[in-house]
C-alpha cells in the first residue's frame, strides 16, 4: 500500500484545536476523507475520520486493524501538513 496523494484543507480561522482536515489517496485508487489535524501542547496530531453521534459523542468512521498502518497514514499526513506550514511561515516572513 502506498499513499499517493495527501490534500490538506486548512480551517481559515480555527476556533479551537482543530486546524485542518486531510484526504488521503492510496494506490491512486482509494480515498479516505476527513482525517483531522489538531494542535496540542505536545504538538500536532492526527485523528481518524469520525462523526458526531446524536448523544454528542464521537465515533470513528475509519478504523485501522493494523496499528502500523494507522501510524503510517497519520505520519504521512503530519509530514505534508508540517511541510505546508513551513512554506506558509516562510511566505509570511517574506511579506
Amino acid at each position: 500500500m502506498k499513499v499517493t496523494n495527501v490534500k490538506i484543507q486548512r480551517i481559515k480561522a480555527p476556533k479551537n484545536k482543530l486546524l485542518a482536515f486531510a484526504d488521503v489517496v492510496i494506490d491512486d485508487s482509494l480515498i479516505i476523507c476527513d482525517f483531522q489535524i489538531f494542535t496540542s501542547v505536545k504538538g500536532y496530531f492526527v485523528g481518524m475520520p469520525s462523526r458526531k453521534m446524536p448523544d454528542g459523542s464521537w465515533k470513528e468512521t475509519v478504523i485501522s486493524l493494523d496499528a502500523a498502518l494507522a501510524d503510517h497514514l497519520k505520519g504521512t499526513i503530519l509530514r505534508v501538513f508540517e511541510d505546508e506550514q513551513a512554506m506558509l511561515d516562510i511566505e509570511a516572513k517574506s511579506n
